[in-house]
């Protein structure tokens, strides 16, 4: 760490910098947190960090901080050897869904490092006047975007928009900060494929920092993420910390910032999420995501047959490489139970071994002839699943769409849309009336982020779902399934 440019009288505030970055960023950039980024900045050094921000918080200010103080000591790499520190090839990655939002972070690293950053103070604007600028050694602002430092550490600068965090697999970080990331829409696959492996040889730590925004495909995964950190309330969990972010923290934000965004957002939900960093539920999605994670409970994936119960399985079929997805509900009383999910691509496996798990599920399930099925048909192709059913299995199926089998006729006015699947289970969420397991990721995220116009999202499973909870409310039979039974002559 010897240089000639540092004075005698900043070695010993770059001794204890290591330990307490807000003194690091005081001292040496010339930076003074205000109390919420110096509350997440010193606090913030778990596995998993999640800040949820308020607009104008300073989010991006405080990941710069991170990546110059991270670089700078190259935490996590073991000390009492300088030679071997020295040597080490050491990297951060500042990661954002997008590709502009990334270039943020490397333009507000590299104007602090050249004592270039603005700072607003008692209503004027100042630059910080930072003492290690000669700690940068390359600048590349073009792709692949990097900040190279002298002492061999790097700054990757990554989208994760197209490529799910695949730029930085197979490359050990001391740190990532991942600003937006509620807006990555897959999130939890990056986290726990790519971004958590990466970290291991220096036992370094993430920052997922961005405004909850409820459009977003991995809003109720971030937000999991916060409630693990002790947010809302919740219990504390090992290796993750949680920090709301308020503007009431930023004493820089111009004078009456605060009165225009409350009388702007008056009577809107939003007020919380833009002046203190609430989670706020508001957007074009089906289902309510605080419903669907109440509904994911402690039980078994798998629930097996059991006696005097009714039992419901609903498919939506399934071409190329969409999934073929079947749910059981046990239907006898409420709340219903969803006792198992099978799903599977479509071009996975030929149409007759498709066939053949519908049967072994419905033969375990209809021991007692209560067993039903529903089919979505809106396309030909579903028809033709109905068709190859079995005869004993198509005399207790429905078919719900457009299609109909041969020799049914519709009564009149009767007419099946896909809304009247989606309203039935939302009242049965809401009511609080169905339970699944909380290991069943994917019905999780498909359901809570359910919208009936974005086409990028996967629906096998919601509507899947929804058909069972349709047919066991809303869909319910009018007459009484005859049952069986032996007679003595």
């Amino acid at each position: 760490m010897e240089n000639p440019a540092v004075s005698e009288s900043l070695k010993r505030v770059i001794v204890d910098g290591r330990h307490d970055v807000v003194l690091f960023s005081r001292e040496l950039l010339g930076i003074e947190p205000h109390p919420g980024q110096q509350e997440f900045l010193n606090n913030g050094i778990e596995k998993v960090n999640v800040l949820v921000p308020a607009n104008r918080f300073g989010k991006t200010t405080a990941l710069a901080i991170k990546h110059i103080h991270r670089a700078f000591y190259k935490i996590g790499v073991p000390e009492g050897n300088y030679l071997g520190w020295a040597g080490a090839e050491y990297l951060t990655a500042a990661l954002a869904p997008s590709s502009q939002q990334a270039e943020v972070v490397l333009r507000t690293i590299k104007q602090i490092l050249t004592s270039s950053f603005s700072i607003r103070y008692d209503g004027k604007s100042k630059v910080n006047k930072c003492l290690i600028g000669w700690f940068v050694k390359r600048i590349s602002e073009s792709f692949p975007m990097i900040i190279e430092y002298i002492n061999g550490s790097k700054t990757l600068i990554r989208s994760t928009e197209t490529d799910k965090a695949a730029s930085i697999a197979a490359k050990a970080f001391g740190y990532i900060g991942y600003d937006e990331a509620c807006k990555s829409l897959h999130l939890e696959e990056e986290l726990k494929s790519t971004l958590l492996p990466r970290l291991s040889d220096f036992n370094g730590t993430i920052d997922l920092v961005g405004t909850p925004d409820a459009a977003s495909a991995s809003f109720v995964y971030f937000q999991e993420l916060y409630w693990l950190g002790g947010g809302d309330g919740n219990p504390k969990q090992d290796h993750y910390y949680s920090q709301e972010g308020s503007a009431l923290d930023n004493p820089h934000l111009p004078p009456g910032y605060f009165k225009e965004m409350t009388e702007l957002y008056k009577g809107d939900p939003r007020l919380d999420q833009v002046l203190h960093g609430k989670f706020i539920s508001v957007g074009d999605k089906v289902f309510d995501h605080k419903s669907v994670l109440e509904a994911a409970t402690e039980i078994d994936e798998y629930i097996p047959f059991e006696s005097n119960h009714r039992y419901i399985i609903s498919v939506d079929t399934a071409i190329g490489n969409d999934e073929l997805v079947l749910h059981v509900i046990d239907w006898t009383e409420k709340p219903f139970k969803v006792c198992r999910i099978q799903a599977s691509k479509g071009n996975s496996k030929s149409p007759q071994m498709h066939l053949q798990d519908m049967v072994d599920i419905f033969g375990h399930y209809n021991q007692e002839q209560t067993c039903d099925v529903i089919i979505e048909t809106f396309s030909g192709e579903a028809l033709r699943y109905y068709y190859d059913l079995p005869t004993h299995i198509r005399m207790r199926t429905r078919c719900f769409g457009s299609g109909r089998p041969m020799g049914i006729i519709k009564k009149q006015g009767q007419i099946d849309r896909k809304e009247d699947i989606l309203i039935a289970a939302r009242k049965v969420l809401d009511n609080h009336d169905i339970v699944f397991s909380n290991k069943h990721r994917k019905l999780i995220q498909q359901l809570a982020n359910y919208t009936q116009k974005d086409e990028k999202i996967q629906t096998d499973w919601t509507i899947s779902f929804c058909l069972g909870v349709w047919y066991a409310t809303d869909g319910r039979p009018s007459t009484n399934v005859l049952q069986a039974t032996s007679v003595n002559w």
